[in-house]
C-alpha cells in the first residue's frame, strides 16, 4: 500500500539520502552527484513557487520515494508530474509503475483528461520508462541549457481509459 506524506523538515535527511542513491540522475538534472539540504529546500522553494504538490511517497512502513506534481504546467497549464523518483534500492522491481499508478488514479480522481511530464533526454532510463506508461513524445527543448523531451499521456478518451482500445 504506498502513501503520500508531504514533504517536511522532519523528513528532509530522507528525502536527501533518496536523491543520493540516484547520483546519475543528480548528475544529469543537477549538474552534480550528490545534493545538500539546502538543494532539497531550494526544490521545495521552487515546487512552492509553481503551486506544485511535492509527498515522499511511502510502502509500508519505508519511504522509497519522491513525487511532485501540479495542476497547471507552466508552460501548458495542463496537469503535469514535474518528479517522479524512488530510492535505487527499489528500482528494478516494479514499485515505480504501481507508485506512478497511484498518482494517475488521484488525477483521474482529480478529473484530469492529460498528464505532462518532462524528461531529461539524457536520462535514458526515464525515457524507457515513461515510455513503457504510453506517454508520447511532443517536443524536445531547452531548459537551463538541458535537452528535454515533452511527454503526454491521454488518461481519457470518449469515455473509455486512454490504452484499453
Amino acid at each position: 500500500m504506498f502513501s503520500f506524506t508531504k514533504v517536511q523538515e522532519a523528513h528532509i535527511q530522507k528525502e536527501c539520502m533518496i536523491h543520493n542513491s540516484n547520483p546519475a540522475y543528480n548528475k544529469i538534472a543537477y549538474d552534480k552527484q550528490l545534493l545538500a539540504v539546502d538543494d532539497i529546500r531550494a526544490q521545495w522553494k521552487e515546487a512552492e513557487e509553481l503551486g506544485n504538490e511535492r509527498h515522499l511517497v511511502g510502502y509500508g512502513d519505508r519511504l522509497i520515494g519522491i513525487i511532485e506534481y501540479g495542476m497547471q504546467s507552466p508552460n501548458s497549464g495542463n496537469p503535469w508530474l514535474s518528479l517522479l523518483l524512488m530510492d535505487s534500492a527499489y528500482h528494478g522491481q516494479g514499485f515505480g509503475k504501481k507508485m506512478y499508478r497511484v498518482y494517475e488514479e488521484l488525477m483521474k480522481k482529480r478529473q484530469a483528461d492529460v498528464i505532462e511530464i518532462a524528461v531529461h533526454a539524457d536520462n535514458l532510463p526515464a525515457v524507457k520508462f515513461w515510455a513503457s506508461l504510453g506517454y508520447l513524445k511532443y517536443r524536445e527543448r531547452f531548459y537551463e541549457n538541458k535537452r528535454m523531451y515533452s511527454y503526454y499521456k491521454l488518461l481519457h478518451r470518449g469515455g473509455e481509459e486512454a490504452g484499453d482500445e
